[in-house]
């Protein structure tokens, strides 16, 4: 896997049954489930990063290191079956082309003591994640753009004479702290 940062795709659908009526848990892409063990779902739930982490890069040797920390098995394994099954995608151009963004949680608002920073969560028990201006951008219209693409092309043409590859990096760097405070997942922009 190369050193780029990765990110998890699919959406946690809680625990179903294989063939033998033993739990695994369901990640859902698109119209498709897939069903990890115990260690490789570990993997993958690793794959988020670290509310810590902020907007910086999280790659596969930091993947591993944290499965390794967590007692998790053979995670090098279990991240390139990842990546191989469509769980786990590296950030380029090509991932914002062909992912989406959507989101978890509800907007909680922002208050006069901190106007620049807005609450995310769920009602009556508070907010999940506080965003800066930019994060809470890509949270409040990411889920309507078709891709990540989009949003930076949205960013690019807002900035003036940028292009969309020039912004890049500022929807992944956002991406990467929504989807670490669990208010946001990635999945594939064509569903089938």
């Amino acid at each position: 896997m190369a050193a780029s940062t990765l990110f998890p795709v699919g959406h946690y659908a809680g625990l179903r049954p294989d063939d033998d009526g033993l739990p695994l848990h369901a990640i859902r892409i698109g119209w498709q489930q897939h069903r990890l063990s115990e260690d490789a779902f570990g993997t993958w739930v690793l794959s988020h990063g670290t509310p810590q982490l902020g907007k910086g890069s999280w790659s596969a040797d930091d993947l591993v290191a944290a499965a390794l920390d967590a007692g998790i098995s053979e995670p090098a394994r279990h991240a390139e079956a990842l990546a191989t099954d469509g769980l786990l995608a590296s950030a380029s151009e090509a991932f914002a082309k062909a992912y989406r963004l959507d989101v978890q949680f509800v907007g909680l608002g922002n208050s006069p003591e901190n106007p620049d920073q807005y609450a995310v969560g769920l009602p009556g028990l508070g907010a999940a994640a506080m965003l800066d201006p930019s994060s809470y951008e890509l949270w409040q219209w990411g889920s309507v753009a078709p891709t990540l693409w989009h949003m930076c092309q949205v960013r690019a043409s807002i900035a003036g004479d940028a292009e969309p590859a020039d912004a890049l990096t500022s929807v992944l760097g956002d991406l990467r702290y929504l989807v670490a405070h669990g208010c946001a997942y990635v999945d594939v922009a064509d569903p089938r």
